[in-house]
C-alpha cells in the first residue's frame, strides 16, 4: 500500500492475480490490456475500478513509462467512494481523467467491434475465393461445415446515446470544467467520478462480451484461417517467382500468422507466442536491463523452439514451403515489422538465392537438422558433453525411461531431432549470439548493427577462410591415424588425414563462433562441428582464427586423453600448460615478458586455453607476416605443434626468430619421412602397387 514507483513495462497487476488493491496514477501512464487490446490511462486515472474485489483481475495493468501510483486497499465496491472522497485536493483531476477514460474505452469498444465485423465480412470473401485459390496452388479443396454456424458480431450498446454524447462533451470541455465545475466542490467532482465509473463498468461488460464472441469465432474459423493463410502464402510465392522485379523489391506481409498457421501447434501456444511477439515489438526498451525486459526476452523463447520443431517437421514433406516459413527456419525471422521492411526484403533475397555448399560442410541449421532427422548423422553432444546414446542411458539409469523406450528412441527420427533442437540449436543459438543477457531467438532489427549483405556468412566465405588458414597453419584440421595392409607387408604406418569440419550457420545475428564438438562419438577421423551466426557482427577473420585456436586446443586434449597436461608426454596442451604454470622460473623469459604473461593470465582468469587462443591469433595474423608478437618460448611451442606451411617457412627462413626452428623441424620431418620412404621401396621391390594413402602421407610430410 502507499506510493509505488513503476519502471517502463513493469506489470502492476496481471490478469489472473487476485484483486486486493485500487490505484490512482500520480505520474506517467499505465496501459490497461485484455487479450492484446489496450487503452492508456494517464495522471488521475483510477486503476482497478472495473474489477471485482476478492476475485481475479480481468485486465493486465502495465506501466507505459516511468510511473508512480498510489495504492489503496480494495475489499468492496464501497471502498471506491472512500478512496475518491479521501483525495479532495485532486478530485478535479480524477474527475477529468475518469471521464476521459470513459471516452477512450468507448472508442476502443467501437474499434474492436469494427475489427470483428470487418473480420466477419472478410470471411465471406475468403470462403468465395478459397476453392479457386486452392486449385491454383495444387491443394485439395476441403469442406468446413463449422463456418455455417458463424454469425456476425452484435454491437452491444454500453451507454444510451444521450449518455455517450454527455461524456464526450464533458471530455471536449475538460479544461473549462476543471476550473468552473469540478473545482467548485469535491462532492460535485466525486459525483461525476462515481457516475463515470459506473459507465466504465458497462463498457467493460460489453468488452468482455465481445471478447467471448471473438474467442468463439476464432474457435470456429481457426482451421479455415490456417488453411487459407498457407494457400495465400504459397500463391504469393508463385506470383513472386513469376515477377520480373528484383527479390529486394518483394514485400512480405502477415508473416507471423503464416508461420504460426504453418507450424499448427496447439491453440494456447499459438496465441501465447503471437501475443508475446506483439508485446515484444511494441516495447522500445526490450533490450534494457530491467527485470521486466529480461522477463519479456525470456518469454519470447518459451514457445519458439516448439513452433520451430513443428514447422520443421511439416516442411519435410512439403515441396512448396512458404517463403516466410523458410526465412523463419533459416534466419529466425518471425515478423516483418520486427525485422524492418528493408531487412525483410534482404532476408527474402538471401533465402531465394541461397545455394548449398557443394562440399556439404557449410550448412544452415535447417539443413543440419534434416541430416539429423534423416539419420545421416548422429545428434550432437548436450551441455553435459554426453552424446545422444549416453544421454539415453543416463535417462534409463535414472528411471525416466525404460529399456524398451531407450531402444526405440535410438532409432526414432523425432526423438533425435528433439535432442538436437534442445541442445545444438537452442544452446548454440544463445552461444553464437554472444550476449547471453540480451539474447532472443527471433530476428530483430535492433540487433542489426552491420548491413546484412556484409554480415552474411555463406559457403564461399567459410571455404575461402579454410583455404587461408591452411595456407598458414597447413595441418590445422589434420588428425593422426594408422594404416596397415598385411597383404603387402605393411604392419603399421601413421597417417595424417585432413578432415574438414562442419560449419553450422545458426539462425541469428551474433558475434561469436564456437567449437561444439571436435569429433563425433569416439571416432578420431570424423569432422568437428563448428557453429557461427549466419549474420556475423564482428571481424570475420578474427572470429574464425579464434575458433581454429579453440579447435587446436580441444582436439589435442581429445587425442591426448588423460595425458593432455602431462609434460612427460609432449603435446601442444601439455607444453603450454607447463610454460604458463612455471613461467616465473623460466630463464628464457625476460622480466618484461614475465610481467606481460602475468597480466595476460589475470585478464583471462588464469584460463590457459584462452591465453593460448590469444597467442594463436598473434601467431597467425602477425608472426606469419614477419611481425613478432610472441616471446621465444610461446613461439617455439606453437611452431613445433602448429608449424607454418612451406610457403610461409620459406618466407621466414632468413628471420632470426625462425631460422633455427625451421632447420630443427626439417630434420624432424626427414626422420619421419625415412621409414615411409623405406616402406614404399619395399612394396615396389616386391612388385606391389603402393597404396595412395601412403603416397599422400609421404607428400604430406614434405610440406
Amino acid at each position: 500500500m502507499g506510493l509505488l514507483t513503476l519502471n517502463p513495462n513493469q506489470v502492476l497487476h496481471r490478469s489472473g492475480d487476485k484483486v486486493e488493491t485500487l490505484e490512482i496514477v500520480v505520474k506517467g501512464s499505465v496501459s490497461i490490456a485484455i487479450e492484446g487490446e489496450a487503452i492508456d490511462v494517464g495522471v488521475g486515472g483510477i486503476l482497478g475500478c472495473a474489477e471485482r474485489p476478492g476475485e481475479t483481475y480481468i485486465y493486465t495493468y502495465t506501466a507505459k513509462e516511468e510511473s508512480s501510483v498510489f495504492s489503496y486497499p480494495f475489499n468492496s465496491i464501497d471502498d471506491i467512494y472512500k478512496i475518491i472522497s479521501s483525495n479532495p485536493k485532486i478530485s478535479p483531476i480524477l474527475a477529468a481523467q475518469t471521464i476521459k477514460t470513459v471516452v477512450y474505452a468507448l472508442d476502443k469498444l467501437n474499434s474492436d467491434y469494427d475489427k470483428a465485423l470487418e473480420d466477419f465480412n472478410q470471411l465471406d470473401v475468403d470462403k468465395a475465393d478459397y476453392p479457386m485459390m486452392a486449385v491454383s496452388v495444387g491443394a485439395e479443396v476441403e469442406d468446413f461445415p463449422e463456418l455455417d454456424t458463424v454469425s456476425p458480431p452484435i454491437k452491444s450498446q454500453a451507454l444510451l446515446d444521450w449518455q455517450e454524447k454527455f461524456y464526450r462533451t464533458l471530455a471536449d470541455n475538460e479544461e473549462i470544467l476543471k476550473k468552473t465545475c469540478y473545482a467548485r466542490s469535491a462532492d460535485i467532482a466525486n459525483g461525476f467520478i462515481m457516475n463515470a465509473l459506473e459507465a466504465l463498468s458497462f463498457v467493460s461488460a460489453c468488452r468482455e462480451k465481445l471478447l467471448e464472441y471473438k474467442k468463439d469465432y476464432q474457435k470456429k474459423v481457426g482451421k479455415f484461417r490456417s488453411t487459407i493463410q498457407l494457400i495465400r502464402a504459397k500463391s504469393a510465392d508463385m506470383k513472386r517467382n513469376g515477377s520480373e522485379g528484383e527479390a529486394t523489391d518483394i514485400d512480405i506481409k502477415d508473416a507471423l500468422n503464416t508461420i504460426l498457421q504453418y507450424a499448427n501447434v496447439d491453440e494456447k501456444t499459438t496465441e501465447s507466442f503471437r501475443n508475446i511477439i506483439h508485446e515484444f515489438k511494441k516495447t522500445s526498451t526490450r533490450y534494457d536491463s530491467s527485470d521486466e525486459s529480461r522477463a519479456l526476452r525470456r518469454s519470447v523463447g518459451v514457445d519458439y523452439y516448439k513452433i520451430y520443431s513443428s514447422a520443421f517437421l511439416r516442411s519435410l514433406s512439403d515441396p512448396a514451403v512458404p517463403s516466410e516459413v523458410m526465412m523463419f527456419l533459416m534466419f529466425g525471422f518471425v515478423d516483418e515489422d520486427l525485422a524492418g521492411r528493408e531487412n525483410t526484403r534482404q532476408l527474402y533475397a538471401l533465402m531465394k538465392t541461397y545455394k548449398p555448399d557443394p562440399n556439404g560442410y557449410v550448412i544452415t541449421a535447417y539443413e543440419w537438422l534434416k541430416k539429423i532427422y534423416n539419420m545421416e548423422l548422429d545428434p550432437s553432444r548436450n551441455e553435459f558433453d554426453e552424446d545422444y546414446f549416453t544421454a539415453l542411458r543416463t535417462l534409463k539409469t535414472s528411471g525416466d525411461i525404460t529399456e524398451a523406450e531407450m531402444e526405440e528412441m535410438k532409432l526414432d527420427p523425432t526423438s533425435r531431432l528433439k535432442f538436437e533442437i534442445k541442445n545444438l540449436l537452442a544452446l548454440g543459438n544463445r552461444m553464437t549470439y554472444g550476449r547471453p543477457s540480451t539474447y532472443t531467438p527471433v530476428f530483430d532489427a535492433e540487433n542489426v548493427i552491420r548491413p546484412l549483405d556484409v554480415a552474411y556468412i555463406d559457403a564461399k566465405k567459410i571455404n575461402d577462410f579454410y583455404d587461408y588458414i591452411r595456407s598458414i597453419d597447413y595441418s590445422v584440421f589434420c588428425r593422426q591415424g594408422s594404416y596397415s595392409n598385411p597383404d603387402i607387408g605393411v604392419t603399421q604406418v601413421f597417417i595424417d588425414e585432413d578432415v574438414t569440419p562442419y560449419m553450422i550457420l545458426m539462425p541469428n545475428m551474433g558475434s561469436r563462433a564456437s567449437l561444439w564438438q571436435e569429433i563425433e562419438g569416439k571416432k578420431r577421423n570424423t569432422p568437428a562441428r563448428f557453429i557461427i551466426s549466419i549474420f556475423n557482427t564482428e571481424t570475420f577473420e578474427d572470429v574464425m582464427i579464434r575458433l581454429c585456436g579453440e579447435f587446436r586446443w580441444e582436439m589435442c586434449k581429445t587425442e591426448q586423453g588423460v595425458h593432455w597436461n602431462d609434460v612427460t608426454d609432449p603435446s601442444l596442451t601439455s607444453m603450454y600448460c607447463d610454460y604458463l604454470q612455471f613461467y616465473k622460473k623460466n630463464h628464457s623469459l625476460s622480466t618484461e615478458m614475465k610481467e606481460k604473461l602475468r597480466t595476460d593470465l589475470k585478464k583471462n582468469s588464469n584460463n590457459y586455453k584462452n591465453v593460448f587462443i590469444g597467442d594463436y591469433m598473434s601467431y597467425i595474423k602477425f608472426e606469419a607476416n614477419s611481425s613478432p608478437r610472441l616471446n621465444k618460448v610461446a613461439r617455439e611451442i606453437l611452431f613445433t605443434f602448429c608449424a607454418f606451411s612451406q610457403e610461409v617457412r620459406e618466407k621466414l627462413s632468413d628471420n632470426p626468430q625462425y631460422g633455427e626452428l625451421i632447420k630443427k623441424r626439417a630434420a624432424h620431418q626427414n626422420g619421419l619421412m625415412r621409414p615411409i620412404a623405406n616402406t614404399i621401396r619395399k612394396i615396389q621391390n616386391e612388385g606391389n602397387e603402393v597404396p595412395q594413402i601412403i603416397k599422400d602421407q609421404y607428400e604430406f610430410l614434405k610440406k
